[in-house]
């Protein structure tokens, strides 16, 4: 199995890079526009509310002080109503004993003249509070008629909040709609982006020329009865439902051989020329650090906890980097998976 090396691929994908990607994003402009013009009608509606909010807040206050206002006239109205009916009583009082005291033939001039004076301060009195009562009753009823214009006011500036907050509602919805539309767009358009970097990378790919290589050497496998196998780009995973010999794939040395964290049980064998190969699974390990192998020699057992398969992972490593191992499998070894 050839190993293909990708000759030029990094400047080709550097030029991918640095080119302009264009897509189709009619779309995304729309959806971006459509958001920023509900955002400013959002925008636009929120300060009308704010400023009718100020109007109603201070049309509530003045109501409020006109009903104070109107309750301490009206409290006075009813105390003039009172000095009225009382100048009116005293008026009628004087006025009858004027009237007796002028028929009276015994009463002297100069008594009935004391009378008609009384007579003349009580009407003088009289008249003064009928005006201070008609005064008050014309501010009461400017006080009224101003307390209702105020109330209606109120009335029509609070349906006017509730048919902005209304629009605002709406707006909202639809705001909220557009974002996600928009995001949505976004979303289609990084894609597409993507797809056409991918594009031009598979591009670069195909196009690159390439330099075949051979590996150094090739390895049989490390067990003989497997089901399956799945190859990565670094190591080979045998698939195995028996208990059965793991054995070394060529002469060498075991330069570790146990637990390795929470990797489970791992054998590594250096077989010179910076080349090193690594078991690792439920083994029972037979081998020990230093020990002196040769190829097809035991080093441990398969080991099985249920029915299902189990996992034997096997790397080659070449100046401890991982190779892609499959490549290094003889093929005579891998022609039944």
């Amino acid at each position: 199995m050839r190993l293909a090396v990708i000759i030029g691929l990094t400047l080709g994908f550097a030029f991918t890079a640095a080119a302009a990607v264009k897509v189709r994003d009619d779309g995304l402009a729309r959806a971006r526009s459509e958001v920023m013009e509900l955002g400013a009608r959002l925008s636009t509606l929120e300060k009308e509310i704010g400023s009718k909010n100020n109007l109603y807040i201070s049309s509530v206050e003045q109501i409020k002080q006109f009903e104070g206002d109107i309750k301490l006239y009206r409290d006075k109205l009813v105390e003039i109503h009172g000095q009225v009916r009382a100048a009116q009583s005293e008026n009628k009082k004087i006025f009858q004993s004027y009237l007796i005291e002028s028929e009276n033939e015994g009463t002297e001039e100069w008594q009935k003249k004391v009378h008609l004076e009384l007579l003349k301060q009580a009407q003088s009195k009289l008249k003064n509070k009928e005006t201070e009562l008609i005064s008050f009753e014309n501010k009461v009823t400017e006080f009224d008629s101003k307390l209702t214009a105020l109330k209606t006011n109120e009335e029509e500036l609070s349906q006017v909040i509730q048919e902005l907050e209304d629009r605002k509602k709406v707006a909202m919805e639809l705001y909220l709609a557009k974002v996600q539309n928009k995001k949505l767009a976004e979303s289609k358009v990084q894609k597409q982006k993507l797809n056409v970097k991918i594009e031009e990378v598979k591009k670069a790919y195909s196009q690159a020329p390439v330099v075949e290589k051979r590996p150094d050497r090739y390895f049989k496998n490390p067990v003989a009865d497997f089901s399956t196998y799945t190859a990565s780009a670094k190591g080979v995973t045998f698939k195995y439902n028996s208990i059965q010999p793991v054995r070394a794939v060529g002469e060498g040395k075991v330069v570790f051989a146990g637990d390795l964290a929470s990797y489970g049980q791992v054998v590594l064998i250096d077989h010179g020329s910076d080349l090193r190969t690594v078991l690792l699974g439920k083994m029972d390990i037979k081998v020990k650090k230093n020990d002196t192998v040769n190829d097809g020699d035991i080093l441990a057992y398969t080991q099985k906890d249920s029915k299902e398969d189990e996992n034997l992972y096997f790397e080659v490593r070449k100046k401890n980097t991982a190779q892609n191992t499959i490549l290094w499998l003889d093929q005579n070894g891998v022609s039944k998976i």
